[in-house]
Formats: structure tokens, sequence, C-alpha cells
């Protein structure tokens, strides 16, 4: 619960708003969204229903004795599918998909925290058979005739059907389709925790190499760095490759164009919206990070002792250009600060200072490197039921590593405060782009002022002085952040529009056109595959920016009502009742509505940020 309760009725507007009961009728599901029409390929060999059932049910069998969950095979599986009713048809669905969501959970983690062939095999399994549950034709048929029917009157109910038809409708795919998508996701899933890059004749770690980055004095070693950050690419690209061919084939027999249009209008983003918002970034941030870039170059290039039209990517400090290196007047410094803190003790006094308490996740995760674990971070939720939540850093006591704590926080306390009492299908996050946004908005302290002196505890005359280059460097972290996230979106649209094109050189016509690098020599190998979300979370990588969006306009909304973020409990019970306790009873636009007052707008990151 929360560490500092709310005082009575304070947050009462907003409950009365969603209670399931609620008088405000709810407008006809998917207005927002157009599906292709109804039917099956009849080219597609289809799971049969009684496939899906079989196929399940062995597999609940076989973990069963494993003792991997309880010794005991759900009631559901033994019904026939689906449900008379819509609230029959949801029950049954909840308490089959519980377990085998539990499952791959805990499997996720065993891979990330292991790199253990048996446990990447062992999560395959159990993706395919979540993927086989949601591929149930006649259930798939049975929800599709309930969505086009006048929506039911409670809420919370429509809502349900309408988050499981959006599940069901993006696995509508043969049992072929299934079993060669989770294979393929496993080997690369596979490589990206095991494989370490050669520098030097030895293999480094993804931390190593960035170490080596920021510190190498010289452009030669700076280089070769650089270039073993992009050998994974080269290890994963044909089978990366496949994995797109193969979401195409399944979203155009599902009657859309790629598997990019599909995932958009499944996770109710419309790509006209999305990438007009792009491109009014685009026009905004363009000439000021044309300005901040060439400030930024002008330092480098003195530090390097290199004319500027000599730098390359690696001289940036970072394998994509990213995030903004620490040089200038004090940023050097900034690591220093962190060198001989607890992380830990800084990440709980950051949110028990908002009343969020953050000891139990920590102890339940797994924070520091070593050798076979996955080098990257990640948040995961174990059990909606138990709270079991989890993070995986590879913690190093540095300023980056302090952000990506707080970030990855910020996902496990919107999980953590979930109301119990929402139906388990609705117990999540709104959105991907809704738990980006908190972990945006907590990622962003350790450069906020108020934080350096109230929690890491620095003097007041050093955060004083440091202040105009923190904020400086904050705008540009956030300029270079946009632009590369501009790169991302893009290039993954057009990978999935035509795949055959030549990928390597469209990467760096793209990093040319939105980063303004400058692309090394000769130069012609799959980088773009480097990196993990368009190997292994694809059509992600644009939850990361509209978060950024959201995360500006909560802060704004925060700001306004209590002053500050910061030790300010007020603000946290604010993000708890009106904006976790939602959980998915709306869409992320409506979501964010109900917290600020308004939908997504832009204007307040650009206020923040580039104005």
């Amino acid at each position: 619960m929360l560490a500092v309760p709310p005082p009575a009725n304070e947050f009462a507007p907003f409950w009365k708003r969603i209670l399931p009961r609620s008088s405000r009728a709810p407008g006809r599901l998917y207005a927002h969204i157009r599906f292709p029409p109804l039917g099956r390929d009849p080219d597609r060999p289809a799971v049969s229903s009684r496939s899906a059932q079989s196929h399940i049910r062995g597999y609940v069998a076989v973990i069963a004795r494993r003792q991997i969950w309880p010794r005991q095979i759900p009631p559901s599986m033994e019904q026939p599918m689906p449900g008379d009713t819509l609230q029959e048809f949801l029950a049954i669905y909840t308490q089959q998909l519980k377990p085998l969501l539990r499952e791959r959970a805990l499997a996720g983690w065993q891979v990330a925290t292991t790199g253990e062939t048996a446990a990447a095999e062992h999560m395959a399994e159990v993706t395919k058979a979540l993927m086989t549950l949601h591929a149930d034709p006649e259930r798939f048929a049975q929800l599709a005739a309930w969505v086009h029917e006048p929506p039911p009157a409670d809420p919370w109910l429509a809502r349900q059907l309408e988050t499981t038809h959006l599940a069901f409708a993006r696995y509508q795919m043969d049992e072929a389709t299934i079993e060669q998508l989770a294979s393929l996701a496993k080997e690369v899933h596979q490589a990206f925790v095991n494989f370490r890059g050669t520098f030097q004749g030895r293999p480094v770690s993804n931390n190593e190499i960035e170490t080596i980055l920021r510190t190498a004095p010289g452009s030669e070693v700076l280089q070769a760095a650089w270039e073993a950050s992009k050998q994974i690419g080269g290890v994963v690209v044909e089978t990366v490759l496949t994995l797109v061919h193969r979401r195409n084939e399944a979203a155009r027999r599902l009657g859309y164009p790629n598997y990019y249009q599909m995932s958009l209008a499944l996770d109710e983003i419309d790509p006209a919206r999305l990438f007009g918002m792009l491109d009014e970034l685009d026009a905004l941030t363009r000439e000021p990070f044309r300005r901040a870039k060439a400030r930024l170059e002008r330092v480098l290039a003195q530090h390097y002792t290199l004319p500027v039209a000599a730098l390359r990517p690696w001289h940036y400090h970072d394998p994509f250009f990213q995030r903004p290196p620490q040089v200038g007047p004090g940023l050097e410094r900034l690591d220093q600060f962190f060198a001989d803190v607890d992380q830990l003790e800084l990440a709980k006094r950051t949110y028990g200072g908002m009343g969020m308490e953050v000891e139990d996740i920590l102890s339940a995760s797994d924070l520091y490197a070593r050798e076979g674990k996955d080098q990257h971070a990640f948040c995961t939720m174990i059990d909606r039921d138990t709270l079991d939540v989890r993070v995986l850093c590879n913690l190093q006591p540095d300023l980056r590593w302090t952000e990506t704590l707080l970030h990855e926080l910020g996902h496990a306390v919107y999980d953590r405060y979930l109301p119990p009492a929402l139906p388990f299908l609705l117990r999540e996050p709104a959105h991907t782009a809704s738990t980006e946004a908190i972990a945006m908005l907590f990622g962003r302290l350790p450069l906020n002022p108020t934080w350096q002196r109230e929690i890491l505890g620095l003097p007041a005359g050093v955060v004083a002085e440091l202040t105009p280059a923190l904020q400086a460097q904050e705008r540009l972290g956030m300029l270079i952040f946009i632009r590369w996230g501009l790169v991302m979106l893009h290039f993954e649209r057009a990978m999935y529009t035509d795949p055959e094109q030549d990928l390597n050189t469209l990467w760096w016509d793209l990093v040319e056109r939105y980063q303004f690098l400058t692309r090394p020599e000769g130069r012609h190998a799959p980088d773009w595959a480097a990196k993990i979300h368009l190997a292994l979370y694809p059509v992600y990588y644009q939850n990361y920016l509209l978060g950024e969006l959201m995360a500006s306009q909560l802060q704004h909304t925060i700001e306004q009502r209590f002053g500050r973020l910061v030790n300010e409990p007020r603000a946290g019970r604010f993000l708890v009742a009106n904006y976790f306790a939602q959980g998915a009873t709306a869409d992320w636009d409506r979501t964010i509505e109900r917290a600020t007052g308004e939908r997504l707008q832009p204007r307040y990151f650009v206020e923040q940020f580039v104005a």
C-alpha cells in the first residue's frame, strides 16, 4: 500500500469516472480502429479449436509434471470453448491465461539471468502455448461477433472485450507459423544474451564497450570498440530478416499490408497521427538539434584533437548516439558523484519521498553484471496476483546506470500499485507507452537540481554551480533521443514495408538525415540489426517517444498542482490514484486525458526541452 495514504475524497472524482457501474455510457467499440474485413484466407491452414486446446492441455500437463506451477490442470482446459456468454468466455480465458503469463515471465527471467539453453527452449515452448491459446479461430470468431454487437453497458466489461479481441487478432495464424516464430525468437534472444563482442582479441561486455567509448583517448581504439558493439548484428541479421518475412506473411493473411501496420492498429495507435507527431517533432527539433550538435562537436573535436569534419560515430560516447556525451564544464565530474554512493539507497529515497515503497522489488531483482547474464535492463511483472515485480540491471556506479535503475523502477511501481480490485485482464498498464511515460519521468531525475540536493546529497553550492550545465545537458539529451527515435521509427516502418531493399544503406541514410552523423567510409554492414529492439521487440520504439511526450505532460500537471515531483508525497498519490489506478480500463490517450485533463499534446515536451 502507499506509505502515505491519500486524504479522504482527494481523488474521489476520478473513481466516480471509472467505476464499472458508472452511468457514463461507453462509446461504440473500435470507433478509432479500421480492421480489415473479417474472414479467413482460404489458402491459410487455420489452427483448429480442437488442435489449440489439445496443444495447451498437453503443455499444461507437461509443466504440471515438472511442478513449475501447481500440479493442477485448470478446469477450463477440459471445457468446450468458447463460453456461452461474454462473462463466461472471459472467466475461462483468464483462468487459462494466468498460469501461462506467469510461466512465460519466469522462463524469460531464467533466460535473462542465466543464458541457459534449456531455459530458452522452455521459454519458446510457453511462448508457443500462449500464441496457440490466442490463435483459436472459433474463439476469435465469437469475440468478433460480440465486438460487432452493441457494447456491454458495463464499461469494464466492454474494455475487456476490446483488449481480448485485440490480443486474439494478433495471433490468428497457423501452427507452423507459430512454431517458426517462437523458434526464431528463441534463437535471437539467446544470441543477445550470450554474445560478447571482440575487442583487441578478447571478448568484451556492453558495459566495457561503453566505458571505452567514453574514456579512450584515440580514434583507433574508439573505432575498434564501436565496431565490436555492432558485431552482434552480423550474427543475428539473417534470423531477424526471416522473422520480418514471417511476421509480414502472417499480417497479410489477416488483411494488413504488413506487420508494422498491423501492430500499430492492434496497439490502438493511429499511424497517421503517430507519423504526424513525428513530422512535427522533426520540424521543431531539426534546427535546435543542429545548433546543439555543432556546439557539442566543437567540444569533442577539441577533446580528441581533431577537426570537426573528422568526427565519426565512434567519437560520440555511445554506440548509437542515443545519449549525450558527458563533456564540457562540470559534466566530466558527474560520474564522480555516483562513484561512492549506494544506488539502491538513492532509489529507495527517490521513491520513498513520493510515498512509494520499492525495497521488496529491489530484493527480488537481479541488479549487477556477471557472465552469462543479459546485458540490457528491463522490468518484468511475474505475477499480477502476488505482485511479484522484478528489475534486471547491470549496475555500474555512474550517472547512466542510476538513470536506468530509476527508469526501470518507474515501470515497477506502476505494476505494483495497480488496484487489486481491477479485473485481471485490466490489471496492467494502459499501454506500453503509458508505462514508458512513468519510467521516463523518473529516469530524468538524476539531472534534476532538487533531486541532486535532497536525494544525492550534493552541497547546494555545487548544485548551483552545475545547474546551467545540467539543464543544457538534459535539453541536449532529449534532442539527441528524439532525433535517434526518428531514425528507429522510420527505419522499422521501411523495413517491414520492403524487407528486400538494401537495409544496410537505408540505415545510414536515415542516420545522416536525422542524426547528422557522417557514415564511416566504405562501411556496409547490418549495423541496424545490433539494436535489440529491431531484432526482438518489433514495433516497440514508438512507445519511447510517446512516453517522453506523456512524461512531460504528466510533469507539467504535477508541477502545476504540487510544485514539484521530488520528495512530494502528493505527487506520488496523484500518480497512483489518477494514473496507475486506471489500469487498462481505457486506451493510452484516454488514460492521459483522465489524469491531466487533455489528450496527448506534444507542446509540453516542446516547451520543456525545445522552445
